[in-house]
């Protein structure tokens, strides 16, 4: 008998051994905790991860593809919703006892604020990979930015010649202005007033260009069809029925430009003014799968990740990413169209605390008021 349980001891010792040597054994950088290996060990009970987000399984793929490679057991399962629909599906959620996400993912902006307000909903993880971020990857505990991704103007090159191809706002406004027939009811941007995503690009447009920014926008208003999907826009671009849109998210052209059909499609920085949206991540208070969770945004924050966040269209803004790695990082973004053309949209509290008064106006610039 004392050899039976001496034996099962030995066996249930090595076992053990053997788990921790292969947590161990998974490569993580050295400044990491040195108990990292219990965070590792500790997602091999859980059941994966759920992620909610704005972004497609394109912009996912290269990520999760890493991740996979790294810790093989973690299954992760990916909704592509709309930016203020990823915390409106959670929040309703949170509580009920259903499955709900593991993280967020979304470039609502003002949700991220009034979450960093609130400062419970959250999940106040410090990754390890924050000292080796710039000061803007951590707005407010318990969120961190995934990538920074340009809002650029995109146009259908085949109906327009290159003399009319706007290069920004006041581009666009000369333009339009000097042509209506071309342009009228055929400009697009995201609706401000019915998209979180457009209300943080034009909110921050408009803090940094004041009242000249209104008055261009006011010029064409009129002209002007709000959408709630990058997508949706330049699939109309190439269709005709639009000719052009301004502050479309980089990460839903930069790919349709590969693909069949892509060579009707254009795009530039704007140069009077390039939003940067940083696109925020967290992990919510009482997740079913907090270690797998912790594991997914240190991999995503970290280099390699970061790296392959580029390569699924997104723009990473670690300053070790290898610019021949990637389409863009922000960093080249930044050289090309020049530090004081760059608009960053983070998550200022005025985009809670003036998001009412900022829609009356906009509604009223897009009437032409």
């Amino acid at each position: 008998m004392k050899h039976v349980l001496k034996t099962s001891l030995v066996i249930a010792s090595f076992a053990a051994l053997s788990v921790s040597a292969f947590a161990q054994t998974v490569p993580v950088p050295d400044y990491y905790p040195a108990d990292y290996a219990d965070l590792i060990e500790g997602s091999r009970a859980e059941a994966g991860i759920v992620i909610y987000s704005n972004m497609a399984d394109n912009n996912w793929a290269p990520l999760l593809e890493g991740f996979k490679a790294q810790y093989p057991w973690i299954n992760v399962e990916t909704l592509d919703l709309g930016s203020g629909t990823v915390h409106s599906r959670w929040e309703a959620e949170a509580g009920s006892g259903s499955r709900s996400a593991d993280i967020l993912v979304s470039g609502a902006n003002d949700r991220w604020a009034s979450y960093g307000v609130e400062g419970d909903q959250m999940m106040a993880y410090e990754s390890p990979e924050l000292a080796q971020l710039p000061d803007f990857a951590n707005p407010y505990p318990g969120v961190s930015v995934l990538s920074s991704d340009p809002l650029v103007i995109t146009y259908n090159a085949a109906l327009l010649p290159e003399d009319k191809r706007p290069t920004g706002l006041k581009s666009l406004v000369e333009d339009a202005v000097a042509d209506p027939g071309t342009f009228d009811g055929r400009i697009t941007t995201y609706d401000a007033a019915r998209n979180s995503f457009g209300l943080a690009a034009w909110w921050n447009y408009m803090n940094v260009k004041g009242e000249e920014g209104w008055a261009d926008l006011r010029q064409i208003g009129k002209m002007i069809r709000g959408e709630t999907s990058g997508g949706a826009m330049n699939e109309k671009i190439a269709t005709g029925e639009y000719v052009t849109g301004i502050a479309v998210s980089g990460i839903t052209i930069f790919p349709r430009l590969e693909q069949p059909g892509g060579e009707i499609l254009g795009f530039s920085f704007p140069d009077d003014g390039t939003i940067m949206m940083l696109r925020g991540m967290g992990i919510p208070e009482g997740a079913a799968n907090p270690n797998s969770a912790k594991l997914f945004v240190d991999f995503a924050l970290s280099n390699q990740g970061q790296t392959l966040v580029g390569k699924g269209g997104l723009v990473p803004y670690r300053d070790d990413v290898a610019e021949d790695q990637v389409r863009y990082t922000y960093q080249g973004i930044t050289e090309l169209i020049g530090a004081d053309n760059l608009i960053v949209a983070g998550f200022d509290e005025g985009l809670i605390t003036e998001a009412s008064d900022f829609v009356v106006k906009w509604n009223a610039a897009l009437q032409g008021q």
